[in-house]
């Protein structure tokens, strides 16, 4: 530069983008890259940097013909939906380019193809119109922040109904309990229908009918072979409009005969409908009278028994069954057995003649092995109304019937009747019943025969097996039982070695008609051979404590069997048998010692008796974390003062448990869900019974069945707490107990004070708890030590937080916190790692300017940032302007600005005025308060070397490029012109250009440096069209009065062409001429014409280089001036023309006589001597 190497046109910048905008996500970084080369392919060098501490460049220097930059986007600390601008700043041997940049994080919205979801009633609208798009939304993550609510209820609700694995019916429960939707509703249009006469497959519809709308899956299922479902699942989707049909099949093949009953049913996750199907092979009448047979026939065997039993009298008895057998008669039931059951009630009734004529029908009958019961019949009654006399003929034939057919009771009976040897030897008859029995025989009668021969010989009763049991059910039933017999059982039962159900029924049975502590000792050992836990046996247990029986555990099965319900005092017994042998388990333990802790008023002796049994046992389950009703009463009692810290936590644990009752059969385990809580609860639901801990009011309570389906509102319960939570928490407060479920009952209201502040420092720091949650205390946390920032105490606070989580919550109050409590190194970390947007611009000053001093003024990239962004906001010290001066580079505007902040301080700027004058004329920067820096500079003495290389920079953009040459520039021109510097030619072109411009050179006596740089430009050849602003004093001796100039300025290396054309005013227009033209200095072309008065000469220039070329707009000069005080040949000559066109012909005349008089004189002054 300072040797006059000039480059006209600086080839432009090419960049791979010319603007940078993104889209990121919250918490993402990103990473770009940026190619920079000329449009020549020199060689590309200078500094990159960038105007915002969000974008970082991988190098802040460049240097080769392809330049590769490589930037960052780093957004921590960013939420949703803010946005960040700047620059990155290119200083280049080229210029100074900008690349804009906008970067925004995503703000996450939840969108369906309806659009946005704003809120819970547009995603039910969505629900209505598409279920399926709805649960995709439903499950996905920007559901829970846009949708789910912003109150603890709302969220935990959503975040219950979201838990793995989620279905369909969970976002229908999730409608339902956020007051969004009824449940869906089915019902069916028939309950039952009947099929007759079905002779092959038949498919069948039942029509369901749905009310509302939403999720729905319906299970189909059958009982009953002949039923089949032709589909098992139906969904919403099936429906048309609002009705279904669900297909059956009847199979016919499965139906035998008579009526078959079978049911389909249909189960959603809220009800179950039941469709009742009847199906026959057979018509409706056979059928019918079928049944009534049946019937009939039912209440003959009946009215037998009350017969045999001496319920009604004979009379009774005979007036039913004839009536009964008329009945038979009318449905066409006439059958033989019911015939010779006529011929025994006629002979009972002394009617033997009518008897006989019944059986005369059958006397040439013969019976086959299938009618051996009629057969046997046939013969007893012929031989009872003496159609046959042969008594031992017929007990042989019925005898030889017996031993055909073993298993028919009725046979037997019959012998029974006739056959005197079972009257001789009843043990025969004992024998043959218990045969019976033992071939499946369980016919009342069969009962009641062998009731009668016991109660006749009780000796003949050595056993209770089988029969025996069932004989004593039978007598107990019928209300048969003796005395002797019932204390016969009791004492037989005890060599019974197994439980028997029916012989435990017997028992009791017999101990209601005769309660004796032998049968009650009898039934309660019987029990205990099963399973005597069983709280059906509780009354037993009750009646024996009672009568003080001693029975082994007898005390143990009491409790166990009691309702865990009762309130009442235990047996005085009881007590005094656990105080010294206490072999139950845990839970009944706890049962007893929690009924004495209750009845301690009334049995104070007991209390204190067992008093330290119970505390140290309250203490071991603490620590296991049992809990139920029983526990929570002995917690109460004992934990008011917990031992150790470990007792506390424990204590705090269980603090808050509920009992929870539900009689929803469905249940299998209950959820709570509390929002703040990183996961919910499960509990099993036992018998209906849960125990959940509940810590707030917000909490939400999910039901789940076996298949994994949650419900909420669809499901009814009751809830109580178990402890009084007033008695024991200022214990736990005192022991400082951090088990998370009591931090968040204790801070739910969520208002900090000084007497609770530890509270929720510990709960922020609980793992246990919801990222979300602990967010939501550290933002009450930042707000408490906002409003305290006068008190010392909370500077131990500040130290101990966890600055990277409490950033990511609120970085600006956090910065201001630490800041203003002069923890200026804990918040440079947090602004370094998060940024300080929203910080208000005087602690970021106070942050700044301390940190720099306490780096000692050494240079680091985020400090040097961050003095820039408080240097921009117009807030800065001494300090900061110090550092910025030392070390900053960005955008020359930036940069001149920062300049004139540091002189208003009065600071050493000499070195940042060099840089800034080197910057300039690297990058071609000709902004006037370049000369304001340069005058600076030059006051402080600066090196001739950088004040001679900006002089020319100017000087050069002066004259070749127009930039206005300021009047400080000027006079460091002329005093270097007369100090004689060595100057390259354009400072001193500049300078003439400026006198001849500017016209003041003869008032400040410049004039000899004028003549001076005038001589030199002429000598080296140099002609500019300014000249012609010259007094014609000055152009005349030079021989330039009668010349015009045509000039253009433009690149040294381009091909320029003039076009011109000379309009002599003689009304012919002459063609255009076309001359190239060589610069007379370079970048400077020019060529000179003599015009005469009336002549106008049209001209452009035309340019062309390497890859283009263009034309400039045409110019005219026009010569229609004279000057009448000029007398020299060539004004003379313009005079001339000039009257001439005037008419002036004196004018012309006189003005010729003068130029003749101007020649000949010249002729006689001037001769030639040798050509």
């Amino acid at each position: 530069m300072i040797n006059g190497n000039f480059e006209y046109r600086m080839p432009g910048l090419i960049l791979s983008c010319t603007e940078i905008r993104r889209i990121v996500k919250p918490g993402e970084n990103e990473q770009g890259e940026i190619y920079l080369g000329t449009e020549d392919n020199r060689k590309l060098t200078g500094y990159a940097s960038s105007t915002h501490r969000r974008c970082v460049l991988d190098s802040e220097r460049f240097a080769g013909s392809t330049v590769h930059l490589l930037y960052g986007i780093d957004t921590a600390g960013l939420q949703p939906g803010e946005k960040f601008e700047g620059s990155i700043v290119l200083t280049t041997n080229v210029g100074e380019y900008q690349i804009p940049f906008s970067v925004e994080v995503e703000k996450e919205q939840l969108k369906g193809h309806t659009g946005e979801l704003r809120t819970l009633e547009d995603f039910t609208k969505l629900a209505r119109e598409d279920f399926r798009e709805a649960f995709r939304l439903f499950t996905s993550e920007s559901f829970r922040k846009h949708l789910a609510g912003n109150l603890p209820k709302e969220q935990a609700l959503y975040l219950g109904m979201t838990r793995n694995p989620v279905t369909y019916q969970h976002l229908e429960e999730f409608l339902i309990a956020a007051g969004q939707k009824e449940p869906v509703h089915i019902s069916l249009k028939e309950t039952s229908v009947s099929f007759y006469q079905v002779k092959e497959s038949m498919q069948e519809v039942i029509w369901l009918q749905r009310s509302g709308w939403g999720n729905l899956r319906l299970l189909v299922e059958t009982e009953g072979d002949f039923l089949e479902e032709t589909k098992k699942i139906i969904t919403e989707e099936d429906f048309i409009g609002s009705t279904y049909g669900v297909e059956y099949l009847i199979r016919p093949e499965k139906l035998g005969h008579g009526r078959h009953y079978g049911r389909i049913l249909i189960k959603s996750p809220y009800e179950i409908l039941v469709y009742e199907v009847l199906a026959s092979r057979e018509s409706e009448a056979q059928v019918n009278i079928r049944i009534q047979e049946k019937k009939q026939k039912f209440l003959l065997l009946k009215n037998y028994m009350r017969f045999q039993l001496g319920q009604i009298t004979e009379e009774t008895y005979l007036e039913e069954s004839f009536h009964t057998i008329a009945r038979l008669k009318e449905v066409g039931c006439a059958y033989p057995e019911y015939q010779l059951y006529e011929a025994y009630l006629h002979q009972c009734k002394k009617e033997d003649e009518k008897a006989r004529e019944i059986l005369n029908q059958y006397q040439d009958k013969s019976f086959g092995r299938d009618d051996l019961e009629l057969g046997g019949a046939y013969l007893y009654l012929c031989y009872r109304t003496g159609l046959t006399k042969r008594k031992d003929e017929t007990c042989r034939k019925i005898r030889s019937f017996y031993q055909q057919k073993r298993d028919s009771f009725f046979l037997f009976r019959l012998l029974l009747q006739i056959d005197e040897e079972y009257e001789v030897t009843p043990s025969n008859a004992v024998f043959e019943m218990e045969e019976l029995y033992a071939l499946g025989c369980r016919s009342p009668f069969l009962y009641l025969e062998a009731w009668r021969i016991i109660e006749k010989e009780m000796t003949l009763l050595h056993r209770i097996g089988g029969l025996w049991t069932q004989v004593f059910l039978f007598a107990g039933k019928a209300g048969l039982l003796t005395e002797e017999l019932s204390m016969r059982l009791a004492y037989l039962s005890g060599y019974e070695k197994r439980f028997s159900r029916s012989l435990y029924r017997a028992l009791s049975l017999s101990y209601e008609a005769f309660p004796t502590d032998d049968t009650l000792d009898a039934i309660c050992k019987q029990i205990m051979k099963g399973e005597p836990r069983r709280k059906e046996y509780f009354p037993w247990y009750a009646r024996a404590v009672e009568r003080g029986l001693r029975l082994t555990r007898l005390y143990e099965y009491y409790v166990e069997t009691m309702n865990p319900g009762s309130q009442e005092a235990l047996p005085q017994t009881l007590r005094m048998y656990f105080s010294y042998n206490n072999a139950l388990s845990d839970k009944k333990k706890a049962f007893v010692y929690a009924n004495i802790v209750r009845h301690k008023e009334t049995d104070l002796s007991t209390y204190e008796s067992y008093r330290q049994i119970i505390k140290e046992f309250a203490a071991e389950k603490l620590a296991e974390g049992r809990i139920n009703e029983d526990y929570a009463v002995l917690y109460q009692e004992f934990m008011k003062e917990p031992e150790d810290q470990e007792q506390a936590e424990a204590l705090g644990k269980v603090l808050f448990t509920c009992r929870l009752y539900c009689e929803d059969p469905k249940v299998r385990s209950v959820a709570v869900r509390h929002s703040q809580m990183k996961e919910e609860e499960c509990y099993p639901c036992v018998e209906g019974v849960a125990y959940p801990r509940i810590y707030t009011k917000d909490a939400v309570v999910l039901f789940v069945d076996e298949r994994q389906r949650r419900y909420v509102s669809t499901v009814d319960y009751n809830l109580h707490k178990l402890m009084d939570e007033t008695e024991l928490l200022p214990a736990c407060m005192e022991m400082e107990v951090t088990e998370p479920g009591f931090l968040l009952s204790m801070c739910q209201d969520g208002t900090i004070t000084e007497e609770n502040l530890e509270l929720y420092q510990c709960l922020e720091k609980q793992e246990a708890f919801s990222e979300d949650y602990r967010r939501e205390i550290r933002e009450k946390l930042l707000d408490y030590y906002a409003g305290k920032l006068e008190d010392d105490s909370i500077d131990s606070h500040l130290r101990r937080l966890d600055s990277e989580a409490y950033a990511r919550v609120n970085k600006k109050i956090l910065l201001e916190i630490l800041i203003a409590r002069g923890m200026y190194e804990h918040a440079y970390a947090v602004y370094c790692e998060y940024g300080g947007e929203g910080v208000a611009s005087e602690s970021l000053l106070k942050m700044a300017s301390r940190m720099i001093l306490q780096e000692e003024m050494q240079e680091e990239e985020e400090l040097l940032s961050l003095a820039d962004a408080v240097y921009r906001q117009g807030k800065y010290d001494e300090v900061i302007l110090e550092y910025l001066l030392k070390y900053y580079q960005g955008p020359q505007e930036q940069m001149f600005r920062l300049w004139d902040s540091a002189r208003g301080f009065q600071l050493d700027t000499y070195a940042y005025e060099e840089k800034l004058l080197q910057l300039c004329v690297f990058v071609e920067d000709y902004r006037p308060q370049g000369a304001d820096v340069l005058k600076a500079y030059v006051e402080k003495l600066g090196k001739e070397k950088i004040i001679r290389a900006y002089l020319t920079f100017a000087s050069y953009g002066n004259f070749m490029k127009s930039q206005k040459l300021q009047p400080f520039v000027r006079q460091c021109l002329q005093a270097a012109v007369l100090r004689e510097w060595e100057m390259a030619s354009v400072c001193h072109m500049a300078l003439l250009q400026s006198y001849i411009e500017q016209k003041d050179w003869m008032e400040n006596s410049w004039e000899p440096q004028l003549h001076s740089l005038l001589e030199e430009a002429l000598s080296r050849g140099i002609l500019l069209s300014c000249y012609r602003k010259l007094p014609r004093q000055l152009l005349a001796p030079r021989q330039l009065d009668d010349k015009v100039f045509v000039e253009y300025r433009g690149d040294p290396e381009a091909e320029v062409t003039l076009h011109y054309r000379l309009d002599t005013g003689l009304g012919q227009e002459a063609a255009y001429k076309s001359e190239p033209l060589k610069t007379c200095y370079p970048g400077v072309f020019s060529r000179t014409f003599t015009l005469f008065y009336g002549e106008t000469l049209h001209y452009y220039f035309s340019e062309s280089g390497e890859n283009s070329s263009h034309k400039l707009a045409e110019k005219v000069i026009a010569m229609n001036r004279v000057d009448e005080e000029c007398g020299n040949k060539y004004q003379l000559l313009n005079q001339m023309l000039a009257a001439r066109r005037l008419g002036k012909e004196k004018e012309v005349i006189k003005r010729l006589k003068e130029f003749l008089r101007q020649e000949n004189y010249v002729k006689e002054m001037y001769r030639i001597e040798k050509e």
